[in-house]
């Protein structure tokens, strides 16, 4: 329950907003001098806003202890994490920094017991309150830092999805686009941007999508490849499916898609054969 002291020293952090802020900064600078953004005066009035939020969250909580200011707190850290991310910060550094914000709220705290004639415990009892909001900041930072890491993990995956759909030119008009391995929802979406926009940019008239690198294929991704083939026929490519196993072709029947008419021959040789027997 908050006290008459919890109040006053909650108030006291309110009407020192800008002085706390200030301590906060020069902490933090005191601990990387290194880092040259912290003598800029633009880049240290900005930081000082932020420190001053952080400053109002824990005074208004040290006063009145309410799951709003909490929430409010959540996002305040999720937001801070988040532009530390772009910033090129790391989850490591935004942690240790805590420590620093805390040294400083604990040592202006201890100066107002002083003045205040405030016993030790009741300014401990106070600092714990203090500790309930950090962590649900520290919450916010740790999301924020987990949601860019999935996120980057996720463009990596993309990236090397891109580089993994090789269309091979075979003939002039001619080329290959070989389907390896398991085929899911976000590669078979890749595949269709990156399939039209290579075959478009090789002048191809006729497409080979070979399937004999596939085991398995589900029913979303079975229509992302119909998608795929209409899609090639649309921009006025020819597509030609070799290496569908038998159990590639019951999936494609079971799911509704109909191949009937879409050129599918055995393998790559023949279609070979023929184009070479086209063009003599």
């Amino acid at each position: 329950m908050p006290t008459a002291v919890h109040h006053k020293i909650g108030k006291r952090m309110l009407e020192s907003e800008i002085e706390l802020s200030e301590r906060i900064f020069n902490e933090i600078r005191l601990a990387y001098p290194e880092i040259s953004e912290y003598r800029d005066p633009h880049h240290q009035a900005a930081i000082k806003e932020i420190f001053q939020t952080l400053i109002r969250f824990i005074g208004k909580y040290v006063q009145d202890p309410v799951n709003t200011v909490l929430d409010d707190a959540k996002d305040w850290g999720e937001s801070v994490g988040i532009m530390s991310v772009q910033a090129g910060g790391s989850l490591e550094d935004a942690l240790s920094n805590m420590t620093l914000y805390k040294r400083a709220l604990w040592n202006f705290i201890q100066e107002e017991g002083a003045k205040e004639g405030i016993h030790l415990n009741h300014l401990t009892e106070i600092f714990i309150h203090i500790d309930e909001i950090f962590n649900i900041i520290v919450y916010g930072f740790s999301h924020a830092f987990s949601v860019a890491t999935e996120q980057k993990i996720q463009d990596t995956r993309t990236s090397f999805i891109r580089l993994s759909i090789p269309i091979v030119p075979l003939f002039e008009g001619l080329a290959v686009l070989p389907l390896v391995g398991e085929i899911d929802e976000l590669r078979a979406s890749i595949l269709i941007e990156e399939t039209l926009q290579k075959s478009k940019n090789l002048s191809i008239n006729k497409l080979i999508v070979d399937f004999s690198g596939v085991y398995n294929l589900d029913e979303t991704v079975v229509h992302t490849l119909d998608l795929l083939i209409r899609s090639l026929k649309l921009i006025g490519i020819i597509p030609i499916i070799t290496g569908l196993r038998p159990e590639l072709s019951l999936q494609f029947i079971s799911t509704g898609v109909s191949l009937t008419d879409i050129q599918i021959t055995g393998s790559i040789d023949q279609i070979l054969q023929d184009f070479q027997q086209l063009n003599k």
